[in-house]
């Protein structure tokens, strides 16, 4: 697998470029080296197989950040559910697209080494209610914003425009 070169003295907007960069070579790949897997899960476990997916592809970039001195700030809660590593359920949101393909978007506030806001990876996925599939490669947005209110009205605007 293609590892994530992330370093210090990165912009936010080149974190988002590699986070793409991964996530475009490896969606596909992920989905189908582990379809029988997801269909078999489907029919008992529904949405939450997504998260099994997600649990394949993310890791690698969650760690390459974490190895390269940058956090994920969570402010986790009790009953948080997180996937990939790196993404907390309670920071999405999901309203957009047809039943075959619904659009839920993740966010991400990341920080630098000190545990300063550098901003916030949106990651957005494409998926079905109607059975297991990702119809879409997932899309990497990089926001400024790094505060929640902010982050829910930029995700809204990126979707509802």
């Amino acid at each position: 697998m293609k590892k994530v070169n992330f370093r210090q003295g990165m912009t936010f907007k080149e974190i988002g470029e590699q986070m793409q960069s991964y996530v475009t070579a490896y969606w596909k790949k992920t989905l189908d080296d582990h379809q029988e897997a997801f269909l078999k899960a489907f029919p008992e476990m529904e949405d939450a197989t997504y998260g099994l997916y997600l649990d394949k592809l993310l890791p690698p970039v969650f760690e390459s950040l974490e190895q390269s001195g940058f956090i994920t700030i969570q402010d986790p809660r009790k009953g948080d559910f997180f996937i990939g590593k790196g993404l907390n359920f309670r920071h999405s949101m999901e309203k957009w697209g047809a039943e075959n393909c619904r659009s839920r978007v993740f966010w991400a506030v990341i920080g630098d080494q000190q545990q300063k806001p550098i901003g916030t990876l949106l990651f957005d996925f494409f998926h079905s209610h109607a059975g297991f599939d990702v119809p879409l490669a997932p899309q990497i947005y990089t926001l400024e914003e790094t505060e929640r209110d902010r982050i829910v009205a930029a995700v809204k605007q990126i979707k509802e425009t």
